[in-house]
């Protein structure tokens, strides 16, 4: 055991390593960042946790490439994200660029379709430049394209009209 300053900080050796490492794996699933983070913050050494990873990776405990095609797709399906927003939140998980621009091109193209719904709610039916700004920013915020952002608030605009 190694002490560092005034709080008592436990050294992992291999087998608890590998204990943690499948303990964080059996709740939900990790990207090999996440989890490399995790078991240094929990007292595991670099050369444990590389052969950790290497063991998960061997019994497909630990994929990035289904960890970022199941991830971008929930995040689409259940918090309504736009591409952009996908994208970082998934680089911020550690995920390479290549691996992060296939997952999203695995997304249905409906991007729009699901943005459509939102921006008519998000409206109301009030049309002042003050809430359409409003609109804007919240979706944008929530990484969709600006393009279609306004094309949906047209198309909101049009169908209002039409009533």
């Amino acid at each position: 055991m190694s002490y560092s300053g005034t709080s008592k900080k436990k050294i992992l050796d291999y087998d608890g390593t590998r204990e943690k490492a499948l303990r964080l794996l059996e709740f939900r699933s990790h990207s090999e960042k996440e989890l490399t983070d995790k078991l240094k913050r929990a007292g595991a050494k670099d050369e444990d946790i590389e052969r950790v990873l290497e063991f998960c990776r061997e019994y497909g405990f630990v994929d990035d490439a289904r960890y970022a095609a199941n991830k971008a797709r929930d995040l689409k399906n259940l918090k309504k994200y736009g591409k952009n927003r996908i994208r970082q939140e998934l680089y911020s998980k550690g995920i390479d660029r290549e691996i992060i621009d296939a997952a999203i091109d695995e997304l249905d193209d409906d991007f729009e379709e699901t943005l459509y719904p939102l921006v008519q709610k998000r409206l109301g039916g009030d049309f002042e430049r003050k809430n359409i700004d409003k609109c804007i920013r919240y979706f944008i915020y929530r990484g969709y394209d600006l393009r279609e952002i306004k094309e949906c608030i047209e198309r909101v605009k049009g169908e209002a009209d039409e009533m």
